[in-house]
């Protein structure tokens, strides 16, 4: 449900083919109340839906890259992304 509710594909580069390769970036570590993919955790859809509405579904590849600074989630500007990486 929540992969299908983020679209089902990386938000940057639009990868699709494997289910495992895709994962939930939360844009602001800060707001970020609970990891999405703690296995054993259970919550109501409601509250996972709010968790979901503050991520960005990326692939493996793009996942590294935003965290190494190569690339920027869209809709971030430079200024943004040198606040978060300072």
């Amino acid at each position: 449900m929540a992969l299908a509710y983020k679209g089902g594909a990386c938000e940057i580069c639009g990868y699709n083919r494997c289910v495992r390769a895709l994962s939930f970036h939360h844009r602001d570590p800060k707001k970020k109340d609970f990891g999405l993919s703690a296995h054993g955790l259970t919550r109501s859809w409601e509250k996972t839906r709010v968790e979901l509405d503050k991520c960005a579904l990326l692939c493996m590849n793009c996942h590294m890259e935003v965290h190494g600074g190569v690339t920027q989630l869209p809709g971030e500007t430079q200024v943004e992304k040198r606040g978060e990486l300072s």
